[in-house]
């Protein structure tokens, strides 16, 4: 009676599928349109079936023991006054046709139990099966039916419904303009649409419902009201299944049909926000009632009835937001949510210390956790400042964050975080001092000198009465930004010696470490002659910590370090290394200075639309957040304008933006793959024919290497000779063995030899 919507890639799915599997089973949460796909699905392929495609509605269907009635009366067979399993069997023996049984999920084991028995009868019958939970059947092909596709955020619904890539606002707007006797086109009505599909996940259901309230309310008045979709979403047509007329009743449909665990899992999952992974529905939603031994199985049981989803590859769980909503209705009657809230919190407070204090082997695990639980880390905040009453743990939270807000795209919500907290917890205490100080760490980094200076006050101010000798050491590591955006380097290195000093002073490694990076980062700003030394302790110091994410910032000064002393070989593979630790913690601004620092690597390698296409891969991150942040101008100052000046002289204005946007089109994997892509090697037979000639394609260093190679020395021995560290070695011997076309360190001490005197 409507238009069909879309599809088009999950019904050539389909069709594969029915091409290979004898049951093919639609999967997916109510409202989420596999009936409607399966019948599209069934009806593009009836010339296949010369004995017909037949569509059995089990929904109303309540006595297991009619199903294969059911089925037989829908296929027009008599009964004869047989048992019916044996007139289905006799008459589908050898018969071509698809049967298309909708709605199995609370008949799952009668449906798969008749399945068994007429698919081993009849060879070329075919079941296309829609149902909330899995059938189980052997040969079995499932397919879950996702939710219409969404418009981007930086996507408008006028530009994007042409195609495939915004079905749900097509949707919206196909029912709207036979609700208004009109198709809006106007652009308020477009952005409306748009977030009220985000707002509904997608689902087909609740966005046909949505736009049935057209004839009552103006979609702005629906959007407002949105947030309580399962009250709002009442109105369905007459002529509609009783369980579709609204998303409440299709919900609770599911709900019926969960075991009193499931039903309980579900509601104390609705807790989470934006998914979680298995351990931590353990530790939230477990006790004496649900113990932990058995989470396992609830959350399969709940995937395989379509109310968690997972994505594929990962072991990652969500609800879509209606479905949580319902849950959360129910867990608001068991009278739990406020001790589930403050379980929710707690897990989250405990993952937020793991890595928020010190060094960690597992610090890119934790900050992957951390950007995956974006939206849990908000939901924990938000209840211990509100319903909680626990803003001490908010502290702790947003304090333990640090390092995850210090990126362009999160550090003004951080600082909202810190605040927010701050002003909800003035009395004295350790969680309060700490949190001073990191905002005032995040106010440095945007500039905001004058909040930075109360911040900071306060912060030495409580520590003193407090006595609180970490938060005390930690201070000069503040004077360092404070200086640098003076624009006083040298001072800034005083500081973080001084930092340095009092780190070891009360023991703490994180403010050690921390003040290393920063002594290198002055140094190399302030033109110290020790600032190649200075970068490899760093180094070594966090190498020997295991510290990936400071590692990377060391590695982005020690490329810098090498850049300037002109050996773009070693620079780039510091670069590339550090890159590759940012990325995978999605820290934008550390991969943007890589990306920079690799660029004037290329620069100096004379590899000009190399280095133009880096800077432009760079651009957009610099655009998508703060942009007075202070590596941006430490990067801004030392090479990127620099860089960008030499390399658009040299290439003509016109191959230099070509490049730059080409670079700026990219993504961060693209990104990798330019990175690590490397001229070709000179062939070895080259080398060895070009004899001394062959020396001037290494630097000084890599040349002082390879000597130390040819005596036989380990990389251990040669880093402890050249006082450098055993990465910055590893690194300069397979630059040595990319140029010359070697293989081994001993085809290079054997070439070193002949080019010795009386080799």
């Amino acid at each position: 009676m409507t238009s069909f919507v879309g599809r088009e890639r999950e019904l050539a799915r389909v069709r594969r599928l029915l091409s290979t599997g004898r049951v093919v089973t639609l999967t997916g949460p109510g409202g989420v349109g596999k009936t409607r796909l399966a019948r599209r699905a069934a009806a593009q392929a009836h010339r296949a079936f010369p004995d017909g495609v037949w569509l059995v509605q089990l929904a109303q269907l309540r006595d297991r023991d009619l199903l294969a009635v059911e089925v037989a009366t829908t296929l027009g067979i008599e009964d004869g006054g047989s048992e019916p399993v044996e007139n289905l069997v006799r008459h589908l023996q050898d018969k071509t046709l698809l049967i298309v049984l909708d709605n199995c999920e609370h008949l799952v084991d009668s449906v798969a139990a008749l399945l068994g028995t007429l698919l081993a009868a009849a060879p070329t019958v075919r079941v296309l099966a829609t149902s909330r939970q899995t059938l189980g059947v052997e040969g079995e092909y499932l397919f879950e039916v996702p939710a219409l596709s969404l418009p981007t955020r930086s996507g408008s619904a006028r530009t994007e419904r042409v195609g495939v890539t915004c079905e749900a606002v097509e949707l919206f707007l196909e029912r709207a303009a036979a609700v208004l006797a009109d198709r809006p086109e106007d652009e308020a009505f477009q952005r409306c649409a748009e977030e009220l599909c985000r707002r509904l996940d997608g689902i087909p259901l609740a966005i046909e419902l949505a736009a049935a309230r057209l004839r009552a309310y103006p979609v702005e008045e629906i959007l407002a009201r949105i947030g309580r979709a399962l009250d709002v979403l009442t109105t369905g047509p007459r002529s509609a299944p009783e369980r579709h007329r609204t998303l409440k009743t299709t919900i609770g449909w599911s709900f019926d049909l969960c075991s009193l665990d499931e039903r309980l899992m579900w509601a104390r999952l609705s807790v989470f926000a934006g998914g979680f992974d298995l351990a931590a529905a353990e530790s939230v939603c477990s006790d004496d009632q649900l113990p932990q031994s058995v989470v396992f199985d609830l959350l399969a049981g709940l995937v395989d009835k379509s109310i968690l989803q997972r994505k594929n590859g990962s072991a990652r769980f969500s609800l879509l937001e209606t479905v949580r909503e319902y849950g959360l209705e129910h867990l608001v009657a068991l009278g739990e949510e406020k001790e589930l809230r403050r379980w929710h919190a707690g897990y989250f407070a405990a993952l937020a210390d793991r890595g928020g204090r010190g060094f960690s082997e597992r610090e890119i695990e934790w900050f992957q956790q951390i950007g995956l639980n974006h939206a849990n880390f908000r939901l924990a905040m938000q209840a211990c400042l509100s319903e909680l009453g626990e803003p001490r743990v908010a502290l702790r939270i947003a304090s333990r964050l640090r390092m995850y807000w210090a990126s362009p795209s999160r550090i003004l919500e951080g600082c909202q975080w810190l605040r927010k907290a701050l002003a909800n917890s003035p009395q004295p205490s350790e969680e309060r001092a700490e949190a001073l100080w990191v905002c005032a760490y995040l106010e440095l980094l945007m500039f905001d000198t004058q909040s930075a200076a109360r911040s900071m006050a306060e912060c030495r101010e409580l520590a003193g009465m407090l006595s609180l000798d970490r938060v005390v050491a930690a201070l000069p590591l503040l004077l360092v930004h404070e200086n640098f955006i003076a624009g006083d380097a040298t001072a800034a290195l005083t500081h973080a010696r001084e930092a340095v000093v009092c780190g070891r002073a009360v023991g703490e490694p994180g403010i050690t470490g921390e003040a290393l990076f920063y002594v290198a980062a002055m140094a190399f700003a302030s033109g110290d002659a020790e600032a190649e030394k200075l970068a490899d302790e760093a180094l070594t110091f966090f190498e020997g910590e295991k510290a990936q994410p400071w590692r990377a910032n060391v590695l982005w000064i020690n490329g810098l370090v090498n850049c300037r002393r002109g050996e773009p070989d070693t620079a780039a593979a510091c670069f590339a290394d550090a890159f590759a630790v940012f990325r995978h913690i999605g820290h934008g601004l550390g991969a943007a200075v890589c990306l920079d620092g690799l660029a004037w690597a290329s620069m100096l390698s004379e590899e000009l639309p190399r280095a133009a296409r880096l800077l432009g891969m760079a651009h957009p991150i610099w655009q998508s957040g703060p942009s007075r942040m202070m590596p941006h101008q430490f990067s801004e100052l030392v090479a990127r304008r620099t860089v960008e000046a030499t390399v658009r002289a040299d290439l003509g204005d016109e191959r230099f933006e070509e490049e730059f946007w080409s670079g700026a089109s990219r993504t961060l994997e693209d990104a990798m793959d330019e990175i690590t892509r490397a001229p070709g090697p000179k062939p070895a037979s080259t080398v060895a024919e070009s004899g001394e000639d062959s020396l001037a394609l290494l630097t000084r260093r890599e040349r002082k290497v390879a000597e130390l190679l040819a005596k036989g020395m380990s990389n251990a021995d040669i880093a402890a000779d050249l006082v450098l560290s055993r990465r910055t070695v590893e690194s300069h011997v397979q630059n040595i063995l990319n140029k010359l076309g070697f293989h081994s360190r001993t085809q290079v001490a054997s070439w070193i030899s002949r080019l010795a005197p009386g080799g």
